[in-house]
């Protein structure tokens, strides 16, 4: 995670979801490109010595395909200021063979925090998010992880209405989701005694949402989702009483492995990275929320195992999501994408990003100006943008 902001500066993001229209569209305006700061030399190295390595493998020299490959592990939104100034790399950028070497970066996730207004973790500040489609007016139900989906209730009306008394937990897309074919997997479940799950396929001529399995216990309520990598399981957080849940999406069967959840957990959030499982939450005692761990879980398959602490806020991080309230604050709000997660304390606008790629914490800046209970709403949907960026598309 950057500890300062980085040279792309965007002052203006513009998000179109599917819900009535099946484009993603993102757009961003009036790009600051500074020059970057200087290069820090070894300290044994002259500056002679420099000025010969750096002549020594010019960026010209290099063949085209390594040129690609070297931009291609760079954040999308990194790469738009250099779009916009240099005319032999913009033809790179913008070539078939470049688009096709290109995958979801971990850097470019904008985290919803309202209808007007996103967080970028890489430069390290909100953004505002005009969404002109009415669809938004109403809080999304359910996003899923890369490459970005989200569903609004605008996009549920060309589907048949959910079964009696039951919501969504999931969506599901496949590895081949792209612009041109934007095929996904809902699952829903159903609230009382004896909670039911279905699934629908977009993709099928005359969907139909299927009944599948019952949950192997009942719930008061499940907590968010995580899909697998493999896209063959859903990982569900069971509340009341506090259980691991995995749907086998090849089979349509529940399972509750023999997991033993931490004691006292608290705002509780699943993530799957790289075929890992980890559960990020609160620990309460007596009621008052004292800590915030990251467990993993020490076998994802379904064998007896339990969670292993890997990472644990340091405490000046926590005093400063939990704004002095540790008596009456006991809840944040926690959303994530591809091992980087967002906590946020939407009552005061406190945010905190753990990277589980390198176990690091970082207390960002303040947001003000929210509607908290909006923020509440909203908060948990994640987007990435698209090689539209590159091409000049809006």
């Amino acid at each position: 995670m950057p500890s300062r902001p980085t040279t792309c500066q965007p002052e203006s993001l513009s998000i179109l979801f599917l819900g009535s229209s099946p484009s993603l569209s993102i757009s961003f305006h009036q790009i600051r490109h500074r020059d970057p700061p200087p290069t820090r030399r070894f300290a044994d190295q002259s500056p002679a010595m420099a000025s010969t390595s750096a002549a020594a493998c010019p960026w010209d020299a290099l063949p085209e395909h390594l040129q690609e490959r070297i931009l291609s592990l760079l954040p999308l939104t990194a790469l738009i200021p250099v779009a916009a100034v240099s005319r032999s790399l913009r033809r790179i950028l913008r070539s078939p063979a470049f688009h096709a070497l290109l995958s979801q970066h971990r850097l470019d996730a904008f985290f919803l925090l309202s209808p007007r207004l996103a967080f970028h973790p890489l430069s390290r500040r909100p953004l505002p998010v005009p969404l002109p489609d009415s669809s938004w007016s109403s809080p999304p139900l359910v996003s899923c992880a890369s490459p970005s989906l989200i569903v609004t209730v605008a996009s549920l009306l060309r589907l048949p209405p959910l079964p009696d008394r039951s919501y969504l937990i999931a969506v599901i897309v496949p590895r081949s989701f792209s612009s041109s074919r934007r095929d996904y997997s809902l699952v829903a479940v159903t609230t009382g005694a004896d909670v039911r799950s279905y699934t629908i396929n977009s993709a099928d001529p005359s969907p139909q949402w299927v009944p599948r399995g019952e949950l192997p216990l009942p719930f008061a309520l499940l907590g968010n989702a995580a899909v697998a990598s493999d896209r063959a399981r859903l990982f569900v957080l069971g509340r009341g009483p506090d259980a691991l849940l995995v749907l086998d999406l090849v089979t349509s069967e529940w399972m509750a492995p023999p997991v033993v959840m931490p004691h006292g957990l608290t705002t509780a959030h699943l993530f799957v990275l790289d075929d890992r499982l980890f559960l990020l939450g609160g620990v309460e005692i007596f009621g008052v929320l004292e800590r915030i761990v990251v467990w993993q879980l020490d076998n994802n398959e379904e064998a007896v195992g339990g969670w292993l602490e890997v990472a644990r806020m340091p405490m000046e991080m926590f005093d400063e999501l939990v704004a002095g309230r540790h008596g009456s604050f006991w809840h944040f709000q926690a959303a994530d994408r591809m091992g980087t997660v967002c906590l946020y304390n939407a009552l005061d606008g406190r945010l905190v990003m753990f990277d589980a790629v390198d176990c690091a914490w970082t207390a960002m800046p303040q947001v003000s100006g929210l509607d908290p209970e909006e923020s509440r709403r909203w908060f948990g949907h994640v987007v990435e943008p698209g090689v539209e960026l590159l091409l000049g598309q809006r």
